[in-house]
């Protein structure tokens, strides 16, 4: 426990307050931030790749058909590859807005198409020079008015206004560079020659030529000057008219291949030699930065167009170079492992302490980086504990604490038990500090001694910080203490703070303001001279202005107070009565928790558990205007299709359909002079408040609802200003919610009215239908059910009244025929009867045995018991012979197939029968009677026929009383639905007719005697 907070106390070790004149050296340099990419990690090109920038500033790729943006920190592949499209060599952007490539026998434009790639327009002509189709156009240079295209073989100038091509061939190994508005090209062993548009042709510059000789790279100095490099190593300034050998060569004796030229923004040089490395030069050839490392050995490329940023391509990665910056770091490449430093001057030299190892800045040439090497004398158990103070020098661990001799080596003065820390907080006293005790060593006559007893120490004594001649110790939860040598004495004040539930409480001081800081909104204050607790509300105001909670603050010589963050420094610089404020210079991105050291002369160093960072004396100045980011495509998320490319600040209403309502924006931050990608905020609609984009440079927004949407984007180092891109677009609403719609909903709405209205209408005459069918079906039954009430209520009344008649019949009438029969049968017994007179007596016997039967069928209402079981000509003949009282001759005569009657049908016709036969037998005096039975399909016939006296009928029909059995024939042949028909005059005997039509054809039929009597000449029976 005890090693993990000692190790975390050597990050904020405090510098002695007095210190020896500054060092007459060159200034340290550490080894600028950089950004390697990979070639792997890029993906789309390989070593030999061009460098360029597109439109919207974004670093460009160009190789192999390829072009590759990196956009913020993705790298976007936006060439199409498709059959037929040459390999982009070169693309770059001209001053008219267009971008402009050239390729293998081709050059021309580049255009965005529908999925956001760029797609080669070539400006091929039709007749063109043969050396064209194996020309090479990978070096473009863009004047006022015309485009160049260099090869090997030849140039071609394109006339943007006039769109036509001039040809120009010149030899191998060809380089084309500009100076001014004026293209020269160059050509080994022969002069530099101008581009002479107007005749046609190449001039060459005398003075300019050299056996064997060609410029290889050339970059503008200024606007009437161009840097140029031979192919033997000379840079040469060249005005277009004479060649000039540069300074910055030969006063930083540089020799060697130039591989690369680059203009910096800022103005300057950039050149990078084979074998040796790169090297940053000033506007008047002063060297700023050399990088000599082993991965600057092979540049291939270089690309700036910003303030304080480089791009080189080397052999295995683009690397950005953030030159010029508030900050340079330390590390293995320069010779120093970092593990928990600490910074300290010792004389004349600058020494660093890491994990327990003494290590010593060895100067170097103006311009290059410094580095370390480790110091040959090291104290025995090294060195974890480490105070100077000018040429005074105190090193420990917890087996001592050494000095160093002047011969080399170390010599041990004292042994504090489980020493930590070393301050030396004026020139002769430091404290020696340990949980287990704490001295005061004191400086008399060139020794170190003690003059006061040495005290108990606490444990958790984590971070000290020298106060005036006081030390403050930063104990983690339990809080802070002091300590000061008082009246001849060692004084430990243990410091609680009102906040019980804060894990850690920081300390800083500004001049004799001591700070405690807790967690957010947790600060006091303390006089380390008055010895009381203060509220200075100027220094509240200022740490207050911060973006981010300050725990730690230092003050330097200067004023400026060093303020430390979590994961930065924010710096208050006095300026006019008041202090400046910088928030973003010296953010450290991932680094946590850093240390500020402040050394005399102004030399500032900031360090981490395994990181060590240098604030340069004059860094390039802060660029005055913020840079704002740009929205450089927006695409539709669900068709993964591009909707709109170069955008940019600026846009009109994008309007977008409904189905478009899910989008994908890529803003881009404007620059790459950052440490960190950049964090971007956005909101939409003016919301109150701004939201972090987690997706990195890309910003999902879906189902967006339909209307006009107002999308800003900021990045996060600027959101305290007005540096917010924005965009305006309109979802337009489905079809189903537009104006047209809503007529169509109302039309369809008016029609669905009426169509329900007479719908409904319809329904209630339907259902009216319905009641009236139900109520009459209802009806209807109801007059059945009352009919059959009638009936049965009838029958009723009927089987009463037959019961009261069927015992009054059998009592009397019955009774009586009953009677008779026997007197019959007894007479018919007597001897004295005649056989003449016994046969008449048999045919009354029968007579009144039928009566009987017939009767007692009547009151029972039941057939006669003649048809039971037979037909109706059967039936027919029956009765005849019941009839016949033997004077006269009854036949009976069926024509036509026989059919099975109705009962109630042949009851009424055989009664209708017996009826007409017995008046023939009784009134007519007939001797011969004839019934006739015809079936037939139209109904069935029957005909009494007889040859009696006959009778007028209408005359029968008149009289009012009497002829029941008339009448009685015509209202059964009514029950059965059929027609009876008399026909009868006296002395021309009657035929009755009854007709029963059956249900195929109502119509009566016409019954002939003779077609009876000959279809059916067996079915006669004489009576």
């Amino acid at each position: 426990m005890l090693y993990g907070l000692r190790k975390f106390v050597f990050t904020a070790v405090a510098l002695a307050a007095l210190a020896l004149p500054a060092l007459a050296a060159e200034p340290i340099h550490g080894q600028p931030f950089t950004r390697a990419y990979p070639f792997d990690e890029i993906g789309y090109v390989s070593r030999g790749a061009r460098l360029s920038f597109d439109s919207f500033g974004r670093l460009a790729l160009v190789q192999a058909g390829a072009y590759a943006v990196l956009n913020d920190t993705v790298w976007l592949n936006l060439s199409a590859r498709s059959a037929g499209t040459p390999d982009l060599a070169a693309v770059v952007r001209g001053p008219d807005g267009r971008t402009y490539y050239g390729a293998r026998g081709a050059w021309g434009i580049v255009e965005f198409d529908a999925e956001g790639k760029l797609r080669p327009v070539p400006f091929l002509p039709e007749v063109s020079p043969k050396w064209l189709s194996t020309a090479f156009f990978d070096n473009i240079i863009v004047t006022e008015g015309d485009v160049y295209f260099g090869s090997w073989h030849g140039i071609v100038q394109w006339n943007v206004a006039r769109k036509i091509a001039q040809f120009f061939e010149t030899g191998p190994m060809a380089k084309i560079f500009r100076v001014g508005e004026r293209v020269f090209v160059s050509v080994e062993g022969e002069p530099i020659s101008r581009v002479d548009i107007q005749q046609r042709g190449l001039r060459p510059v005398a003075g300019t030529g050299a056996p064997g000789l060609a410029v290889q790279c050339a970059a503008p100095l200024d606007e009437s000057h161009t840097l140029i490099s031979f192919s033997d190593g000379r840079l040469m300034s060249f005005d277009g008219q004479t060649l000039v050998p540069w300074e910055g060569q030969s006063r930083n004796g540089l020799t060697g291949r130039i591989s690369a030229l680059q203009e910096l923004a800022d103005g300057g040089m950039a050149v990078a030699v084979l074998g040796r490395g790169l090297y940053l030069f000033s506007a008047d050839g002063h060297l700023m930065l050399s990088l000599t490392t082993d991965q600057y050995h092979l540049v291939t490329g270089l690309a700036a167009r910003e303030a304080g940023v480089i791009w080189v391509a080397t052999e295995n990665a683009i690397e950005k170079v953030l030159y010029g910056g508030a900050l340079t770091t330390f590390g293995e490449r320069l010779g120093l492992p970092v593990g928990w430093p600490m910074v300290r001057r010792w004389g004349d030299h600058l020494v660093v302490t890491s994990d327990g190892k003494l290590y010593e800045a060895v100067p170097g040439v103006a311009g290059a980086m410094t580095r370390f090497e480790l110091m040959k004398d090291q104290p025995a158990g090294g060195a974890w504990a480490f105070a100077t103070n000018g040429g005074q020098v105190l090193v420990g661990n917890r087996s001592g604490i050494f000095i160093p001799l002047p011969d080399g080596g170390f010599e041990r003065i004292t042994t504090v038990k489980d020493l930590l820390h070393l301050v030396m907080v004026r020139p002769g006293l430091c404290y020696a500090i340990g949980p287990t005790e704490i001295a005061a060593l004191q400086l008399e006559n060139g020794k170190w001694v003690e003059h006061v007893p040495r005290i108990p120490g606490m444990p958790y004594l984590a971070v000290p910080h020298a106060v005036g001649e006081a030390v403050w110790v930063e104990m983690g939860p339990e809080g802070v203490a002091r300590i000061s040598l008082q009246d001849g004495a060692l004084k430990l004040r243990q410091v609680k703070t009102p906040w019980p539930r804060t894990p850690w409480v920081n300390l800083g001081s500004v001049d004799d303001t001591v700070i405690l800081t807790g967690t957010e909104g947790e600060r006091k204050f303390f006089d380390e001279k008055a010895q009381s607790w203060i509220h200075p509300a100027w220094l509240e105001a200022l740490l207050a202005r911060s973006p981010f909670w300050i725990v730690r603050a230092k003050q330097d010589a200067k004023g400026t107070i060093w303020a430390t963050h979590r994961s930065g420094v924010v710096t208050f610089t006095p300026k006019g009565g008041d202090y400046e404020m910088d928030s973003s210079r010296f953010d450290l991105g991932n680094d946590r928790d850093p240390a500020v050291h402040i050394m005399d002369g102004g030399d500032v160093w900031i360090s981490t558990e395994r990181s060590l960072y240098h604030v340069e004396a004059n860094p390039a100045p802060k660029p005055a205007q913020t840079r704002l980011p740009v929205l450089v495509s927006v695409w539709d998320a669900r068709k993964n299709r591009e909707i709109s490319a170069a955008i940019g600040v600026a846009a009109d209403l994008l309007k977008l359909s409904y189905d478009q309502n899910s989008l994908v924006f890529r803003p881009f931050s404007g620059g790459y002079a950052w440490r960190l990608p950049p964090a971007y905020f956005f909101r939409l609609d003016q919301a109150n408040q701004w939201t972090e984009q987690e997706a990195g440079s890309t910003l999902s927004l879906s189902d967006l609802r339909e209307g006009r949407h107002l999308l800003e984007i900021q990045t996060a180092e600027n959101r305290d200003t007005n540096s917010a891109v924005k965009f305006a677009f309109e979802i337009l609403p489905p079809w189903y919610r537009t104006w047209p719609a809503y007529f169509f909903y109302g039309l369809a709405g008016v029609i669905l009215i009426f169509t329900v209205v007479g719908l409904a209408s319809y329904l209630a005459r339907r259902r009216h239908r319905v009641l009236e069918a139900l109520v009459q079906a209802r009806t209807n039954e109801l007059e059945v059910a009352m009919e059959r009430l009638n009936e049965e209520t009838r029958n009723t009344a009927t089987l009463v009244e037959r019961d009261r008649l069927a015992g009054e019949i059998h009592d009397s009438m019955q009774q009586g025929l009953s009677g008779a029969i026997i007197q019959l049968d007894t007479t018919l017994k007597m001897r004295a009867v005649t056989e003449e007179v016994r046969s008449r007596l048999n045919v009354v016997r029968n007579m009144i045995s039928y009566a009987r039967h017939e009767v007692q069928h009547a009151v029972w209402d039941m057939e006669s018991p003649l048809i039971e079981g037979t037909e109706l000509g059967e039936a027919l003949r029956k009765i005849t012979a019941l009839v016949n009282v033997g004077t006269v001759v009854i036949e009976t005569l069926v024509a036509g197939e026989p059919v099975d009657l109705p009962r109630t049908a042949k009851h009424n016709l055989l009664r209708i029968a017996q009826e007409a036969t017995t008046n023939a037998v009784r009134h007519a005096e007939a001797g011969h009677i004839t019934i006739a039975v015809r079936y037939a399909p139209e109904g069935i016939s029957l005909a009494i026929i007889d040859d009696g006296v006959g009778f007028v009928p209408d005359e029968v029909r008149s009289k009012t009383f009497g002829h029941f059995g008339l009448r009685g024939m015509r209202s059964r042949a009514e029950k059965i639905g059929g027609t009876l028909v008399i026909e009868s005059m006296p002395g021309a005997g009657t035929i009755v007719r009854i007709f029963v039509p059956g249900t195929d054809n109502p119509a009566p039929a016409v019954f002939h005697y003779a077609e009876a009597h000959t279809s059916d000449k067996n079915t006669h029976s004489p009576g």
